[in-house]
């Protein structure tokens, strides 16, 4: 594993920590995800590709604004271009920072920071939005660009507790 690889978990991993023992870990924020990208490098090739991944939400750090730890895995699809394989499936771990802000009681923006620790290694950032249908069930709409893979994706969020 490259050393910015180790240091980027580490940094992650003792923000997190700190911030979950401060607030005291609550099982109930715990939360379950799953998704489509429609996946695209340089040069036109494009994949549909899915993710899973889990979560933690912290508790609101000012009024109408929280932050998540997300860690998860994809995996991009074979790449295509006019009918034909131009690449391999991109696979790997990420973890991010998911920042979130309610716009009202059923809609909130989201911005994605983190690393990805796969194939496509590197930075990774996104926008987005999220419609909470009930307490347990989120649907969510982002752009996500990675080092060499940009992604329209659609997850769905479960929140089991």
């Amino acid at each position: 594993m490259k050393m910015s690889r180790v240091l980027v978990l580490a940094v992650l991993a003792i923000g997190f920590s700190s911030v979950a023992s401060a607030q005291g870990f609550d099982q109930r924020r715990l939360f379950f995800g799953g998704g489509l990208g429609a996946n695209s490098v340089s040069g036109g090739a494009h994949a549909l590709g899915a993710q899973f991944f889990t979560g933690y939400n912290f508790k609101e750090i000012a009024p109408k604004f929280s932050i998540d730890a997300e860690a998860g895995y994809m995996d991009s699809g074979k790449f295509k271009k006019d009918g034909n394989t131009v690449g391999d499936n991109a696979k790997g771990l990420w973890a991010t920072a998911v920042p979130r802000f309610m716009v009202t009681p059923d809609l909130e923006l989201l911005a994605r920071v983190g690393y990805d620790f796969g194939d496509d290694d590197g930075l990774m950032f996104g926008l987005g939005g999220g419609y909470i249908v009930n307490k347990n069930l989120k649907l969510r709409l982002e752009y996500v660009s990675r080092d060499h893979i940009d992604s329209i994706q659609f997850n769905i969020v479960f929140y089991p507790w």
